[in-house]
């Protein structure tokens, strides 16, 4: 179709800047969930081991929420953006409404958003994006160009690439899991009276600095190790700067490896400062270091220093 109005800079740049505001907007409602689990976890203190899951479950929901953003124009080549302006993604031979995989293809270059903004003030008609997918932004028009009605099995395709996209991205960050994959300790392991001993050692020797809560257990999987988790509630930020910290870390792990050879088990240290509406954690693995092989299934124990 020929004969088409041009798009102004002004509305092009009204459209880009709004839109990205409330598709951003948007995703971070998705990340709502996964925010919500990070603040009460950071909040509560408890033996459960620290890992590093990067949101766990909860990532996928929020991972959703961007491939929307790349999916914006969709339903009949229009954002939240281009409704507010009137304007409209058409293809750019035919002139018609372009189809929800080029809107996609076009949206992918928005990781280059300034880019795309230069662009545009040179070209408010054709970014990048839209030189790839073969479309271009014109003003709404109803009239001549034809509106089909939504077709979902068409939208299911560049949502499910746009979300795939996001899991492929996510694969190296995820490939760091099993470094700080969870011990399978053997909960009827727990040993309730070596617990208490070393409560009462870290009591005896560095009461004035600190309570400990600690649980042994005898027993893990695969393994012939104990497993210690230590929970040490400083009285004084220790924590303020690396130095005192690191030097707290020494004498608390000196005192435990004094009746724990490292070689013997492994485990996890957590330090907590709590103040009037503050809170500092910080965490760390002690003892002997599993590691697993993922490509054979085996595991391998490093002792740490």
């Amino acid at each position: 179709m020929t004969g088409q109005k041009e798009v102004n800079v002004g509305t092009r740049l009204g459209s880009m800047i709004f839109d990205h505001f409330i598709m951003t907007m948007i995703a971070m409602v998705f990340f709502i969930p996964m925010m919500i689990k990070s603040f009460f976890n950071a909040f509560t203190i408890t033996h459960e081991q620290t890992e590093m899951d990067f949101g766990g479950p909860l990532l996928y929901v929020a991972l959703f929420g961007f491939a929307l953003y790349f999916c914006k124009d969709i339903v009949n080549g229009r954002s939240i953006g281009k409704r507010t302006t009137q304007t409209q993604v058409v293809d750019n031979n035919t002139g018609q409404v372009a189809s929800p995989l080029k809107c996609f293809i076009r949206n992918i270059f928005c990781v280059i958003w300034p880019v795309e903004v230069i662009v545009t003030l040179t070209n408010p008609s054709r970014r990048i994006g839209d030189r790839v997918a073969g479309t271009k932004v014109v003003p709404y028009d109803p009239i001549n160009v034809e509106q089909p009605k939504f077709d979902i099995k068409k939208a299911i395709l560049p949502l499910a690439i746009s979300y795939g996209i996001l899991l492929l991205f996510m694969l190296p960050f995820q490939a760091l899991k099993p470094a700080f994959s969870k011990i399978g300790y053997i909960e009827t392991s727990y040993n309730s009276k070596e617990s208490k001993e070393l409560e009462k050692l870290f009591a005896d020797s560095l009461g004035q600095n600190l309570n400990a809560s600690v649980k042994v257990y005898d027993k893990i999987q695969n393994q012939n190790l104990k497993y210690i988790s230590v929970i040490y509630m400083l009285k004084e930020n220790y924590l303020a700067d690396e130095s005192s910290s690191n030097q707290l870390r020494q004498v608390t792990d000196q005192l435990l490896y004094s009746k724990y050879p490292k070689e013997t088990f492994t485990g996890q240290a957590k330090y907590v400062f709590k103040s009037d509406g503050n809170m500092q954690v910080s965490s760390n693995r002690i003892g002997t270091k599993i590691s697993k092989t993922k490509k054979y299934g085996s595991t391998q124990q490093t002792v740490l220093q």
